[in-house]
């Protein structure tokens, strides 16, 4: 082997490396999806499960971050799914949707954006959640859901209103 060539992962390295890239991100979807730490933690951890049995079929059609939360909302929609009903408000204060604030008005301001949040219904919190705290593109969004790029940009102004109603409701 050339001294300048890097020896090849294998590929348990390989899925290693994602689950350290993308351990975060996905863990903070499963939260917010979920509004509780401890499931959104085990829904976490059975995605990565669930890719690392499904990493030698990976085709790579998508990019791994797109599969990968792919299979987290199909998580998180089964343990929704099991609760039989949503409850919102236990997500636990201390999580952040955005980076702390150090202005008195902005924290009050972020912890009205979360109250108004919590009311909405999951698949509304979902696609805001991908889209606003996780920076997706509306492409990335359509091939995780698998539909039309213009499916996203509806629903998404559907979550934004029902947000806009939420948030009003808090203010007054």
């Amino acid at each position: 082997m050339d001294r300048n060539e890097e020896p090849e992962m294998n590929e348990n390295e390989k899925f290693d490396g994602v689950v350290q890239t993308h351990w975060a991100d996905l863990l903070r979807l499963c939260i917010l999806t979920l509004a509780d730490e401890t499931e959104g933690e085990e829904a976490a951890q059975q995605t990565f499960f669930k890719a690392y049995i499904a990493w030698d079929s990976f085709e790579r059609r998508s990019s791994v971050r797109t599969w990968l939360f792919r299979i987290a909302i199909n998580v998180c929609r089964r343990h929704l799914a099991t609760r039989k009903r949503f409850q919102g408000k236990r997500l636990d204060p201390h999580i952040e949707l955005a980076h702390p604030e150090t202005d008195p008005r902005e924290a009050q301001m972020t912890e009205k954006v979360r109250q108004a949040m919590q009311q909405l219904a999951p698949p509304h919190r979902l696609i805001l959640t991908l889209f606003c705290i996780d920076g997706m593109k509306h492409q990335d969004i359509a091939n995780i859901f698998d539909v039309p790029e213009g499916t996203v940009w509806s629903r998404l102004h559907k979550a934004k209103q029902e947000l806009r109603k939420e948030f009003q409701a808090i203010e007054d």
